[in-house]
């Protein structure tokens, strides 16, 4: 199967022991046939080793792949991410591989990834799914000025914490140089970091994949009293509410994480923390 791509630095580690240890959860009858590649720049070798001895634990194939450091000098960061967020843009030129499927490291794994890494993306360079709360231009936040760049605002957004990758058709079409030329030239345009720059490069040119695949974990979100779903005459909130009971990947987007102390109590919050590395640790005592 094609490998899984992840890129972290010291600030991700605790997600990237939950996501691994879901991933394994989830594939206990295959895990001997997933391999999990972690990009990084500067990971420290404690942090190292704690991705290695968790590797093993688990029986999970991991390599850690060091980039050139500060890869991604010069890209805007904001809010919640780190510089991280950039190594996947050199997933094409750093995995030689057909096809590789990339994971933001704040998901869960809820059920076996093998329709995905063997769904067919039919001559397309990228598979994802639309933002849920930025699905069309026009109705969000993203790629601020959209209409300035010359782009229909009924353009369909995809969020690029799950990608399905044809990395030769990447190279072939130079999808993420691109994104990142337009990360150093318009910066006034960028509001969800490479994700912006991911969109404007693919010029509404990638596949189109189910939201089991990338199902936000809104609820919480949805709870708080300054939460906005500008997508509701597009994507209604209820329905995204009740893709959390059916995901297949559970994707903790946004400010709110829930390996943060500020994380609102509830079921999606100890859904995450039983996926946890210690808890599982502890369940095994």
């Amino acid at each position: 199967m094609p490998p899984i791509v992840v890129g972290v630095d010291d600030h991700y580690l605790l997600p990237l022991g939950t996501m691994m240890q879901s991933l394994a959860v989830a594939h206990l009858d295959d895990l001997a046939e997933l391999r999990l590649i972690v990009l990084h720049e500067q990971l420290s070798p404690s942090g190292q080793d704690t991705v290695h001895r968790l590797a093993d634990s688990l029986g999970l194939s991991v390599e850690l792949r060091r980039l050139p450091a500060r890869a991604s000098v010069g890209f805007p960061v904001s809010g919640w991410i780190s510089s991280a967020v950039y190594l996947r843009l050199a997933v094409p030129h750093t995995i030689d591989v057909p096809r590789a499927l990339y994971l933001d490291s704040d998901v869960l794994v809820l059920r076996s990834l093998r329709p995905l890494l063997q769904h067919e993306l039919h001559g397309a360079a990228l598979a994802a799914v639309r933002d849920p709360q930025n699905p069309v231009l026009e109705r969000g936040i993203a790629l601020p000025g959209w209409s300035q760049l010359g782009i229909d605002g009924a353009r369909e957004y995809f969020n690029s914490g799950v990608m399905l990758l044809d990395l030769p058709n990447c190279r072939e079409q130079g999808l993420f140089e691109r994104a990142r030329r337009f990360l150093h030239t318009h910066r006034e345009h960028v509001r969800f970091w490479d994700q912006c720059a991911l969109n404007w490069a693919a010029d509404d040119q990638w596949q189109r994949l189910d939201r089991t695949w990338n199902t936000f974990a809104l609820s919480p979100l949805a709870a708080q009293p300054d939460f906005i779903h500008h997508a509701k005459p597009i994507m209604p909130l209820a329905t995204l509410l009740e893709d959390e009971r059916t995901a297949s990947i559970l994707h903790f987007a946004g400010p709110l994480k829930p390996w943060k102390a500020n994380y609102p109590g509830g079921r999606l919050g100890e859904l995450y923390m039983r996926h946890s590395p210690a808890f599982a640790a502890r369940e095994a005592r």
